[in-house]
């Protein structure tokens, strides 16, 4: 019996940054966390994120989320009920990646090539300024980090690149989100859309993905939708939830 679902936003929930939210949807997995809090054999459903934590805080507010949310790609988990945001235990002091958001920030900010999401505090996701440039992102983060570059993960989503402090990413964030609310990986239904959701969806006992989700995440999940984004979602529920 599934008791969560478990939704990544950008290229499954949504078209991504800039594109308008499906409310009608929203408005749908709002109605999904009412029937779970009023019967516990519904599933509940939350966030498994990139996007910062305020993102994150005002996403489950639309959706009247009570189970926490993961954000910056599993650097932290959002608590609305204690409106409290817990860092995992792998970000540790932050030291080490100050230096690495110093170092990009020199070698591809200050030079034109790319900018940083806004928001984020224990990670960053890079965007190439020029729409043609996104696959070199990798080469350029790794030579600007040098030997630093062990002490990072560097995961491609669908329109930026990652960097995140060695042992964060998804699947951590999902394992601690399960040790804060006693949720078995086992009873969750996990969407991703690109490789950097890889590590969550290996964990969920039932995975799903939409149309336009990367082959490789087409390769790993039990189900892949027919439909895009938002319109696979409503397929991926119809599928998952007779």
């Amino acid at each position: 019996m599934l008791r969560l679902l478990l939704f990544d936003i950008d290229g499954v929930l949504t078209d991504g940054e800039a594109q308008p939210l499906d409310l009608e949807l929203l408005g749908l997995l709002r109605e999904f966390n009412r029937a779970a809090r009023a019967d516990a054999s519904r599933p509940a459903v939350t966030l498994c994120t990139g996007r910062p934590a305020p993102y994150v805080e005002i996403m489950l507010q639309a959706i009247d989320g009570h189970v926490p949310g993961i954000y910056e790609n599993g650097a932290g988990v959002y608590v609305p009920l204690e409106y409290r945001f817990l860092p995992h235990p792998a970000v540790g002091s932050g030291e080490t990646f100050t230096e690495v958001r110093q170092r990009l920030h020199r070698a591809l900010v200050r030079t034109g090539r790319a900018f940083f999401q806004p928001g984020k505090e224990h990670t960053l996701s890079i965007f190439a300024n020029n729409p043609a440039e996104p696959p070199r992102l990798y080469d350029w983060t790794v030579d600007a980090l040098g030997p630093l570059v062990d002490q990072v993960e560097l995961e491609y989503a669908a329109s930026c690149l990652n960097v995140m402090p060695r042992g964060v990413n998804k699947g951590r964030g999902l394992e601690f989100l399960c040790q804060l609310t006693g949720y078995a990986p086992a009873d969750i239904l996990g969407v991703g859309d690109s490789a950097v959701d890889l590590s969550f969806l290996a964990l969920t006992g039932c995975t799903a993905a939409p149309a336009n989700a990367s082959d490789a995440v087409k390769q790993a999940v039990q189900y892949v939708s027919p439909l895009p984004t938002s319109q696979g979602v409503r397929d991926i529920l119809r599928q998952f939830m007779r």
